[in-house]
């Protein structure tokens, strides 16, 4: 169950299975020094996950009420069982932006704001809720409150001898945290940098030009000397980082020009103007796909037409359709 990927110090991967969910899997990684140990993200809150989860760490000797848990960020399948780790003997970190944007969502503050933009886009109201209520970020997230002692950008957690520096990369997330280990030259890259999937950048409410940030992010992940990345979905990879972020960076830019092409033929909102994107779903066409992931695809078309906006290339534009206001973009 526990793949160990490094020794000295030990760490370990625990491959928690994400059934029927397009990203497969979750890497769970176990750092351990001595009598201490740090666990890294932990998979959706339902049944297989939990005893994945548990098995591996009991095949570790680790007991989720003496541990140490950092949660890189807020979505289900990193932060959906750390309610299970609030005991006494153990700490849960999480990044002081992230943990706090979590609160917000768990209440449903920020469910009624996101339904009113995405209805603004023209997505069919019938659909939404579809999708929303099927939404595994939403259906598989903590459902009680946890202790959390919140990081900055730089903190420092110690497993051990083991020094494990927070860093802070918004993009992907408000405030996804990347953990570092400098004398090892190792980069837990979470879903900031993946390797064989390109990470959604989705619209968040209270965050502006989610895409600016993640884009400058990986510039800056950049600036760390990395020999080992391990990324939160998936395979371990030999590319190094230099040429995995180059990699994404070509992805988006085919994405801003792609929707550029498309408004310079006809101006729409964010749901019709994905519809006509490429896309990697699991439908033949863009009806057929699921209608959770044209949930996400919508998200990250508006990411990228907040970015271009912010460039001077599009514009937004408002009508009225049957009573309703409805946004509109066009190519500048």
């Amino acid at each position: 169950m526990a793949e160990q990927v490094f020794h000295h110090p030990d760490i370990y991967r625990i491959d928690i299975p994400l059934t029927g969910n397009p990203l497969k899997n979750l890497n769970c990684y176990v750092i351990q020094d001595g009598a201490e140990s740090l666990v890294i993200d932990t998979g959706f809150r339902n049944e297989e996950c939990l005893r994945t989860l548990m098995e591996g760490m009991a095949e570790l000797g680790i007991s989720l009420k003496h541990t140490k848990l950092f949660v890189t960020h807020l979505h289900s399948d990193h932060a959906g069982l750390a309610q299970y780790f609030d005991y006494p003997d153990t700490r849960i970190y999480m990044g002081q932006t992230e943990h706090r944007y979590l609160q917000k969502l768990m209440s449903g503050a920020i469910r009624g704001v996101r339904e009113t933009m995405y209805l603004a886009e023209g997505y069919p109201p019938e659909k939404y809720y579809e999708a929303d209520n099927k939404n595994p970020a939403r259906v598989y997230m903590p459902n009680q409150e946890f202790a959390v002692t919140e990081l900055q950008d730089g903190d420092e957690i110690q497993v051990g001898e083991v020094k494990v520096t927070a860093l802070e990369m918004p993009g992907h997330t408000p405030g996804l945290m990347c953990c570092y280990l400098e004398k090892e030259k190792i980069m837990f890259t979470s879903d900031h940098v993946l390797f064989d999937i390109t990470p959604n950048i989705t619209n968040w409410p209270e965050m502006e030009d989610p895409l600016g940030h993640y884009l400058k992010n990986l510039d800056r992940i950049l600036e760390y000397e990395v020999e080992y990345a391990f990324p939160a979905h998936r395979n371990l990879s030999y590319k190094t980082l230099q040429q995995r972020t180059g990699e994404i960076k070509q992805h988006h830019r085919k994405r801003l020009e792609e929707i550029l092409e498309i408004l310079r033929k006809r101006p729409g909102g964010a749901y019709e103007i994905a519809a006509g994107l490429t896309w990697s779903l699991r439908g033949k066409d863009w009806e057929q796909a699921p209608e959770k992931q044209k949930w996400f695809a919508v998200g990250e078309t508006l990411s990228h037409l907040e970015y271009l906006m912010g460039k001077g290339k599009v514009v937004r534009k408002q009508k009225e359709a049957e009573g309703e206001v409805r946004n509109f973009y066009v190519a500048v």
